[in-house]
């Protein structure tokens, strides 16, 4: 392959200068009926978010480096899922490994099992306990439904916990009462094949609203990067749910909400072990995947300055693969109170309890000991939010405090500076504590990495869990500044130092049994770098959002295991620069469209042996395009061409099982009906 640097920086160049020019012949032309283009730059950068502090805010006033995704975001860039859809983030970086898995992360130490994000849906952890990361196939409604994704580089820790290391995705789904009504869209390609889904919403009473929703997706597979054969990774996704909002009395409201899904999902798993000849062979599979959810809240205003807020929820998961079977059950309660403290202090604090049981069919690749356990977190957290100056300087002050069955106690503080310089600019500052608690998978797991035939029989080389796995912990420090140019322009700029101790690593052990590698926390240093995003309206038909991220390792590595420095490695598996534009054009008021270019840079580390497929990633552009026409007041329809330039290109190389695949060049049309 090439390396297209220098050319694709171009293409953005031109691209945007093409667009740029055309604004001032064709803008007094072409009226907007479009959300984002009907809004001038301040008005966005008001909008309000929950997941900085747990309760609202406006975007400009937040102390974090934050982004959110809008619905009118996910509907014109025609993603079909929600991991594609996170790639609108600057900070995250998000690479399909096959058909149907994604490696994605937040500022670095990235992999197929990242496990340092915690992903939420309307404050729905779904992170799996086994190996503290996501599994995004299991991880999606129906989109229309989105109202908004916050994304939180950075740690969050102080009011989520465990897992909110490097950053916190929260997908939050509007009211039953936005969505009232029917909705329903059918479509296809050569890659999807099926797209569908239906949701009807309804009034039920003078205070209630509903909506029940059904989505189907059917995803052709993928091409192996090596011979370029069918990679056996098609999957099908079913899923449906249901929403109910209320308010009770005027000063009290609440949600009842549930889903439930069922996967099938086709695999390619190389190597696999066995105990007998031939020892190692490429078994392709189905895998099924099943779960369901269901979550309570209730909001009571106690008074103009007091706030309650109680969620509840439970939720089943079941994956069943050739290699391991794992069931989890959860049941999570959280109770959240706020109070405004005279006028300078605006006081939030809760509590909370989690309880997962876990069921593991173990075979001989992957064994859990125990294979059934129960483990219970007890949290609770306290913030506040001080004005220091009027209306201009504020700190924010908390912490969190966990207990956990691996680790035990766990504190999680941090300090936020907030520095509204004028109207339209702001700087912020913080310094965080979180921390990473071992997984299931770190403390009590076993995995099969290579059998070596021997005369008395066979020597299993494996990778296991110890009880003395301990947190990783995370320094952050982070600065930013935020400015709104014009009505029409604004600029967001985050800077960050992360300084990591106690980083999952491996190192060598020797049993009775035989030998191999397992989980140890001997590597240590700092990630920093810087993201920046912009918003730009030249005229009332055309907008642009830029994103660039730029990050760099200074890690360490103390175990003896590996002949090069695992840090390397690590660093290796992150693109040093990424840059992606998306432009927004209204043609006429029923033609849209859609232009997306991303820019990622190479990967130039694999922790996939080459004997097994791997090879580094090199550098890649992408280009999408949306064209959509409002044919009707209730019928739309779509056409979609994604990954234009190339017909395949390899975005990540997993480090377990699945052999290297491309991402194809494809293409579909959706047409959508309101009633």
């Amino acid at each position: 392959m090439k390396h297209y640097s220098v050319k694709y920086l171009s293409i953005f160049s031109s691209t945007l200068m093409v667009l740029a020019v055309g604004s001032s012949f064709s803008g007094a032309s072409m009226a907007s009926t479009n959300e984002y283009l009907d809004m001038d730059i301040a008005q966005l950068m008001q909008v309000t978010i929950t997941s900085v502090a747990k309760k609202p805010q406006n975007l400009s006033d937040t102390a974090a480096a934050v982004f959110v995704i809008t619905q009118d975001d996910i509907h014109r860039s025609g993603v079909t899922s929600i991991p594609e859809a996170l790639r609108m983030a600057p900070g995250l970086q998000v690479s399909r490994i096959d058909a149907n898995k994604w490696a994605i992360t937040s500022r670095g130490l990235t992999g197929n099992f990242a496990n340092e994000l915690l992903v939420m849906i309307d404050g729905r952890t779904v992170y799996s306990p086994t190996f503290s990361g996501v599994y995004w196939d299991a991880q999606n409604t129906l989109l229309d439904d989105v109202e908004r994704i916050e994304v939180i580089r950075g740690p969050g820790a102080t009011v989520w916990g465990a897992n909110a290391v490097n950053g916190v995705v929260n997908i939050i789904t509007k009211k039953a009462g936005e969505t009232q009504g029917g909705l329903a869209y059918v479509g296809g390609g050569d890659r999807e094949p099926f797209l569908g889904g239906v949701r009807y919403g309804m009034e039920l009473g003078e205070s209630a609203h509903g909506r029940v929703y059904l989505t189907y997706n059917k995803t052709d597979s993928s091409e192996l990067y090596h011979s370029g054969d069918d990679a056996g990774d098609d999957w099908d996704s079913l899923r449906g749910g249901f929403r109910l909002d209320g308010t009770q009395g005027g000063d009290s409201a609440w949600t009842l909400q549930g889903d439930i899904y069922s996967n099938k999902i086709n695999q390619l798993v190389d190597p696999l072990w066995l105990p007998n000849p031939p020892f190692m062979f490429r078994q392709f599979e189905e895998l099924d995947e099943s779960g369901g959810n269901i979550l309570g809240r209730w909001q009571k205003d106690i008074s103009a300055t007091d706030q309650l807020t109680v969620q509840l929820y439970y939720d089943y998961t079941n994956r069943d693969e050739f290699i391991i079977e794992q069931t989890h059950k959860t049941f999570d309660f959280d109770l959240n109170y706020h109070r405004l403290l005279g006028e300078r202090n605006d006081l939030t604090m809760g509590v909370g309890y989690r309880m997962i049981h876990a069921d593991f069919g173990n075979t001989f690749q992957v064994k859990f000991d125990p294979d059934k356990r129960t483990d219970s977190l007890y949290s609770a957290f306290l913030q506040d939010e001080i004005m220091l100056v009027e209306n201009s300087l504020w700190l924010t002050l908390g912490t969190k405090w966990e207990n956990n069955v691996f680790t035990g106690n766990e504190i999680q503080p941090s300090a936020r500076l907030l520095w509204k310089m004028t109207e339209k600019q702001r700087v912020w500052a913080a310094v965080s504590r979180a921390v990473r608690t071992p997984s299931q998978a770190e403390a009590s797991g076993e995995i099969v990495i290579g059998v070596i035939p021997a005369p008395t029989g066979v020597q299993l080389m494996k990778l296991r869990g110890s009880e003395d796995f301990d947190s990783e912990v995370l320094i952050a420090y982070e600065t930013g500044y935020r400015w709104i140019a014009r009505d029409n322009l604004s600029l967001d700029l985050a800077v960050y130092y992360d300084d990591y101790d106690k980083l999952q690593a491996t190192d060598r052990y020797f049993s009775e049994t035989g030998a191999g590698i397992e989980f140890v926390n001997k590597m240590h240093g700092g990630i920093y770098g810087f993201e920046l995003s912009s918003d730009w309206n030249p005229a009332d038909w055309l907008g642009f959002k830029l994103g660039y991220t730029y990050i760099q390792f200074d890690l360490t590595d103390d175990t003896k295991l590996h002949s090069s420095d695992y840090s390397t490695t690590i660093s290796g598996l992150s693109p040093e620069h990424q840059l992606s534009l998306r432009s927004l054009l209204e043609f006429t008021d029923d033609i849209r469209g859609n232009l997306w270019l991303r820019y990622v840079d190479k990967l130039t580390e694999t922790i996939r042996p080459a004997s097994q497929g791997g090879v580094a990633v090199e550098d890649y552009l992408t280009m999408d395009v949306t064209l959509s026409w409002q044919a009707t007041k209730h019928m739309e329809l779509m056409l979609v061409g994604q990954n234009l330039l190339d017909p395949g290109h390899l975005e990540y190389v997993s480090e377990f099982s699945t052999e290297p695949t491309e991402r194809p060049r494809s293409f579909y049309a959706k047409l959508t009906y309101q009633f």
